[in-house]
């Protein structure tokens, strides 16, 4: 009785509300059909028959017999159809530390839109932030390698500019560093969208994975300063409930517009103090790097 019992805690869970009769009426229909598809497999015909002997399954036991016989009752459960964007934060909370890769475009007025960056990023909750990026200026062409350090206790940028021989080292404030995570820490950016309106793309493979979609245009969205043509995507993985992609964008090509992607996470990677501790070569020069977070006035 077990696929019974399947079927009847599906059909309650519907919530169809058709009255006492009715219901236990669907319910044998529907219990039914289980049991004349499992002895005889049926035709797209034969589905029209049995969805049509009562008046009560005209639309909502029809998807549910055709399911039941296809892939069976077990799959109506869903795996991402209740997933919710203040369960990815959770998750995403008890995560230590995490790799990404990022990668940017730049548009200006009717020119192709430009890369400007590509970077993989090591984050720690409590050591900090290394980036290593090949940046590219979007006007000029100018290429430059850039590793860079977010220490957080010490409130310092350190980036490192292997290319020129050259380093920069600067304090920054509390507000510069919620400006970084507001553009580029994903725990930030899905705190950012739970809080604006947002829609749902329904699932979808993105990378391999099954995902969940959910999509915000709130011009608030990006660290909380009204932007036009403010725009996240996140896709997350039903399963590990964890993002899988993350789309950004901001601006407009009139005037120049940004289109920032992060995929390639890997969550709860091991992660040693060294690697957040940088080393500034003796034959490196002060310099400034062509991008940089924003320093304290």
């Amino acid at each position: 009785m077990k696929r019974a019992d399947d079927i009847r805690r599906v059909f309650q869970k519907a919530g169809l509300g058709l009255g006492p009769d009715a219901d236990e009426q669907v319910f044998a229909d529907m219990l039914q059909a289980r049991r004349q598809i499992t002895q005889n497999p049926i035709t797209v015909f034969d589905r029209g028959r049995i969805i049509m002997r009562s008046p009560f399954t005209k639309i909502a036991v029809a998807a549910a017999v055709v399911v039941a016989g296809v892939v069976g009752v077990s799959l109506w459960q869903g795996t991402g159809s209740s997933l919710a964007l203040a369960e990815v934060l959770e998750r995403m909370e008890q995560v230590q530390t995490f790799r990404l890769k990022m990668s940017s475009i730049f548009q200006m007025g009717e020119a192709p839109a430009k890369p400007v960056a590509e970077a993989t990023m090591l984050v720690s909750r409590t050591l900090g932030e290394k980036v290593v990026m090949q940046v590219t200026h979007p006007l000029t062409g100018q290429s430059m390698l850039q590793e860079m350090y977010l220490l957080p206790q010490a409130r310092t940028v350190v980036t490192l500019m292997p290319n020129e021989k050259k380093y920069s080292k600067a304090d920054v404030d509390e507000a510069a560093m919620e400006r970084w995570r507001a553009e580029n820490d994903p725990r930030y950016l899905v705190e950012l969208v739970t809080k604006c309106e947002h829609t749902r793309l329904g699932q979808s493979i993105v990378d391999g994975v099954e995902v969940e979609g959910f999509r915000t245009t709130d011009p608030n969205s990006w660290g909380g300063a009204a932007i036009t043509g403010a725009e996240i995507k996140i896709w997350v993985d039903v399963e590990t409930r964890l993002p899988v992609r993350i789309e950004m964008g901001k601006g407009e090509p009139a005037t120049g517009r940004l289109d920032v992607a992060a995929y390639d996470f890997e969550w709860n990677v091991p992660a040693e103090p060294a690697e957040f501790a940088p080393v500034i070569p003796a034959d490196y020069t002060p310099g400034r790097p062509l991008m940089q977070v924003g320093l304290r006035k």
